[in-house]
């Protein structure tokens, strides 16, 4: 029997036994259009949980206390004996002004749908999902400046005119820093369309820099000299306190941060979310039925495994945090992710349905107040009993089932992957994520959360299978140091290259993916094919300079980015481990000049 912390098949049939997945679909839906209708009313703070047990054909009630509006709230909804979570509310604190029916959550995911049931819903074939992304990146002047405020509306604005003519999502949004903004990659199929979306992106990059004449710099982590000023927003400032507030619960992070200050010669009253200077590619995929077992499944085996590792290690490469070159990282990324305890590994989110205590963790989060966010209050470190905390920057992911659109969209999504400059290597890796979806979802509706057989067929388990805390944590480490250039270690504990990894995923997508109708033996060769030749060109030549990679027709996309940013530091004067934001700052352009050359002409 396969050691897992995942709910047992017995449990979810007998969940769905009990509570037919049509029932909560029906009662979610109504349920939601009422808090619609309640809240377009002005009903306000007031929760009418008799009116909406009659809404919905079930009793509601509330987890806290109904007369206190100020507090964090969840709606349950019960029938045959079983309860499941209509929606959440967070705190007062965290609502911006609103009031606290119009704060209200959906809990879309269906704690009801499984392997013996996924068949007859809206999602009853299993096909490529369409896959969305966020790209963060980070804006500065030539000469080293931060921008002020306007300059980064006017990037924006600029950056929405170009979009609209290159038919590309137009919308950046801003991060937490004043200097970072979140570039949209809409929904696609398959390499080709997801690296068309992605050239799109930098081109219109490109054209917004060369008319504002700010500099992007997309890499693993904010690179240049910056005091990193935190954004004014509302939303913002409460997500800053609450980070500052659990950090100063654990001594041992005061600790992470002052080394983290001196590594990078930061100043010395810097705080945890100003050096937290992350930059990465959020990746999104939809979940059939919506079933809370099978996103706890995807983020176990595929978020968990080998290849969530070696594609995270494609994209790393960014040595450089506040003008430093770190003495020993090609990419600093998880070093200083591991500076707040929201960063800690996570080995599974919570399902508040189908294991026991997982509600009443959920709800300690939102009593707490530290989650701003009811999706993070999925994110339970049990590893702090004493200081229960989110671990919402963990570096695997998290499930989403808070999605209000009309379609009542829920996501895995991955946090694990750092931004990166090659569309190439960033296509690749996401249609690989859609690739392996796919393979996790037609397991899953076999096998249900039973590892056995994934296990019984050791190729299989050597690209899905879990990682265990220990190795992952090393893996990433080793990407760190190395790059592309690291031995990868997978679940049967076999080592190899990333090309060789590769390899023997491109040979056993062909088998796995044979039955999956809109996925050809091209579109699999496409992938991996381009992967390899990215990571061991057959010719053996590789990119050495940041031109080469960004621009040179034969050679872009190839090569240890990290290696040669390292290298393109040292040639500007630099020595690795020296705090030397001159020469930072003249990679960052070079790369700044490389983007023009590839990509001012397509616009």
């Amino acid at each position: 029997m396969i050691d897992s912390p995942l709910p047992s098949n017995e449990t979810l049939v007998a969940y769905s036994d009990a509570l037919p997945w049509e029932t909560i679909e029906q009662q979610k839906e109504l349920f939601n259009q009422e808090i619609q209708r309640l809240c377009f009313e002005g009903q306000g703070d007031d929760v009418p949980l008799e009116h909406l047990s009659a809404v919905i054909g079930a009793s509601v009630r509330s987890y806290f206390d109904p007369t206190n509006p100020a507090h964090a709230q969840i709606l349950l909804a019960e029938t045959n004996g079983q309860q499941y979570i209509l929606g959440s509310a967070v705190s007062q604190r965290y609502r911006s002004g609103k009031s606290l029916l119009d704060s209200f959550t959906p809990y879309n995911l269906n704690p009801a749908v499984n392997h013996t049931n996924v068949q007859d819903t809206d999602d009853h074939v299993v096909r490529m999902r369409p896959l969305g992304a966020e790209l963060e990146l980070g804006l500065v002047h030539a000469n080293g400046t931060s921008p002020a405020e306007p300059e980064m509306q006017n990037f924006i604005r600029t950056y929405y005119d170009y979009a609209q003519k290159q038919g590309i999502y137009p919308r950046l949004d801003r991060e937490a820093c004043q200097y970072q903004i979140e570039a949209h990659i809409a929904p696609n199929i398959g390499y080709h369309k997801t690296r068309a979306a992605l050239q799109g992106v930098m081109a219109t990059l490109a054209a917004a820099s060369e008319d504002t004449g700010l500099r992007t710099a997309i890499l693993s982590a904010y690179p240049t000299l910056s005091d990193f000023k935190i954004s004014d927003d509302p939303k913002v400032q409460t997500a800053v306190d609450l980070m500052l507030d659990v950090n100063k619960q654990v001594p041992a992070y005061a600790d992470k941060l002052q080394a983290a200050r001196q590594r990078y010669h930061i100043s010395g009253d810097a705080h945890h979310v100003e050096v937290f200077r992350i930059q990465g590619c959020h990746i999104h995929l939809d979940l059939a039925g919506r079933s809370e077992a099978l996103g706890l499944f995807t983020f176990y085996t595929m978020l968990r495994s080998a290849t969530a590792i070696a594609n995270a290690t494609v994209l790393k490469g960014g040595p450089f945090l506040n003008g430093t070159c770190d003495p020993e990282l090609l990419c600093v990324r998880e070093h200083v992710r591991r500076t707040t305890i929201t960063g800690r590994y996570l080995d599974l989110p919570l399902s508040p349905h189908l294991r026991a205590g997982d509600l009443d963790d959920f709800a300690t989060l939102l009593e707490t107040e530290r989650v701003n966010a009811m999706a993070r209050a999925l994110l339970y470190n049990d590893d702090t009993p004493d200081v229960p905390v989110s671990a919402m920057h963990n570096p695997i992911g998290r499930i989403r089932p808070d999605l209000a659109n009309s379609h009542r969209i829920c996501t895995v999504e991955s946090t694990g992957m750092p931004a990166h400059i090659s569309v190439s290597r960033t296509a690749a890796v996401l249609t690989d994520f859609s690739f392996t979806h796919t393979i996790i979802e037609h397991y899953f509706r076999q096998h249900g959360c039973d590892l056995g057989p994934m296990y019984d067929n050791q190729t299989m388990w050597s690209i899905l299978g879990p990682l265990d805390r220990a190795t992952f944590t090393a893996q990433h480490d080793a990407g760190d140091r190395q790059g592309t250039d690291m031995v990868l270690k997978t679940a049967t504990g076999d080592e190899m290259t990333l090309g060789e990894f590769y390899e023997m995923k491109r040979r056993f997508m062909h088998r796995a993916l044979s039955e999956i109708m809109d996925i050809t033996p091209r579109d699999i060769d496409d992938v991996y094919t381009s992967l390899n030749r990215m990571i061991a060109p057959l010719s053996g030549n590789s990119a050495q300079t940041i031109e080469q990679f960004v621009s040179d027709p034969k050679l872009r996309s190839t090569g240890n980015w990290g290696k040669i940013l390292r290298d393109a530091f040292v040639e500007a004067g630099g020595t690795p481990g020296s705090h030397n934001p001159d020469a930072v700052l003249e990679v960052v352009n070079s790369i700044h000049e490389a983007m023009k050359t590839r990509y001012l002409v397509q616009v």
